[in-house]
């Protein structure tokens, strides 16, 4: 399952990990791959009945063998939420998420950011970038707004009332939790659902904030011309990566309350993001274990390792939003060199492996992660491997009338 705007990429953006997939035969004995296209523009409550419709479809068309949902950013949302349908969750085995918002995010709470703006940033030209840069993207994509808002399950929403800048178009609004909170979204995370059945992937973005004191402001001026030349100014002409890295520092600015910056140990609540979604909302921490244990620095993890409730949840170090589905990692020049290899931050006895070769062993390995269903092993038929055509022929994505044929019939990412 895509994420935002996905349906308009060839394969959705898959193409990379179906490759790495389809070439191990492990894979290929157990799953065949299909792509389930939604309107990602669209609201939860329209495309819901429509995913739960084609899952119920592929279900049966594969013999009523169960199936294993592959979701990334917003595409694990609306999986997670279809399984509040115990209909559907009797037919899902396992539902393995890369940078899914669970919790929603902070970015996508229009006051909450427009006040981070006014009280962070001091330089005039610096704030009207931001609050039109904001106001233009989600007058785009309102979607984000409307239903991954944070659900504020750490209770760090700020109670602040009225503020205003005196700069024209300056940042301005009224941030209270009430009119925050992405209620919708709270009442969502508290249907039961067996976790259990959940392999979450976070990651965060290394930046200067994770570092202390006087070696971040340090660090924050001698790397700026840097930092401006390599992401703001690329950022502002659309190229996903820098504009990741771009929106990383913003989130982690996000302006908290006194009490629960102190809880956390430091102001920068939300420093492990990977330019969309914290580690917390990733990973799917318990409201219980938000609210109390703050995910705010690399030793946290250490705190929440066997506080985690999914089946498996991993995070990695120095990755952004898009890193799980193409391999890019951000390069930063506080990281002396750039490895292809990655360590669970959460299981760091587990070693290293490719981004890819992480997820193909999770996959691989899912009988031993997860419910009871998820344990229940499974025979299944030989199937020939799924993705030879899916390779090599990315003009059927690309071609709209062969794809508008395709969307009734589409499923789930792999079908056990």
């Amino acid at each position: 399952m895509h994420g935002l705007r996905g349906e308009y990429y060839p394969y959705f953006r898959w193409q990379k990990v179906a490759e790495k997939l389809a070439k191990s035969d492990a894979f290929s004995s157990k799953y065949k791959i299909y792509l389930v296209r939604y309107s990602s523009l669209d609201r939860f409550d329209h495309v819901l009945p429509k995913f739960k419709d084609a899952l119920t479809s592929l279900y049966s068309a594969t013999k009523q063998r169960p199936i294993t949902m592959v979701a990334l950013s917003m595409g694990g949302n609306i999986a997670y939420e279809s399984l509040t349908d115990p209909n559907i969750e009797s037919k899902v085995r396992l539902l393995f998420t890369m940078g899914t918002p669970f919790h929603g995010s902070p970015l996508f709470c229009k006051d909450w950011m427009n006040y981070t703006v006014y009280k962070r940033l001091s330089w005039p030209w610096t704030r009207v970038d931001h609050n039109l840069s904001y106001r233009f993207y989600f007058d785009r994509n309102p979607i984000l707004r409307q239903d991954l808002a944070w659900d504020n399950a750490d209770e760090a929403i700020p109670e602040t009332g009225k503020f205003k800048s005196k700069l024209p178009f300056g940042p301005k609004g009224h941030l209270t939790v009430g009119d925050t909170i992405n209620s919708r979204l709270s009442k969502v995370n508290s249907v039961p659902v067996d976790r259990k059945k959940l392999i979450t992937y976070g990651g965060y973005i290394v930046n200067p904030y994770l570092a202390p004191g006087f070696k971040r402001y340090a660090e924050t001026t001698a790397f700026y011309p840097m930092f401006l030349l390599s992401n703001s100014f690329p950022a502002h002409f659309g190229r996903e990566h820098p504009v990741l890295e771009f929106l990383n520092r913003d989130i982690t600015n996000v302006q908290v309350s006194k009490k629960i910056a102190k809880q956390a140990g430091t102001p920068f609540v939300y420093v492990l993001n990977d330019g969309i979604c914290p580690v917390t909302s990733a990973i799917f921490l318990p409201n219980e274990v938000a609210r109390t244990q703050f995910v705010a620095k690399e030793t946290d993890f250490e705190k929440v390792r066997d506080k985690v409730n999914v089946g498996k949840a991993r995070v990695f170090r120095n990755v952004d939003h898009l890193t799980f589905i193409d391999g890019i990692r951000p390069l930063n020049p506080i990281i002396s060199a750039v490895s292809s290899q990655f360590r669970d931050e959460l299981n760091p006895q587990d070693g290293q492996k490719d981004i890819f070769d992480w997820i193909l062993s999770d996959l691989v390995n899912s009988d031993q992660i997860g419910g009871s269903l998820a344990k229940t092993k499974q025979v299944p038929e030989p199937v020939k491997p799924p993705t030879e055509e899916l390779v090599t022929k990315p003009e059927v994505v690309v071609d709209k009338d062969t794809a508008a044929k395709q969307e009734a019939a589409a499923g789930t990412t792999t079908a056990q």
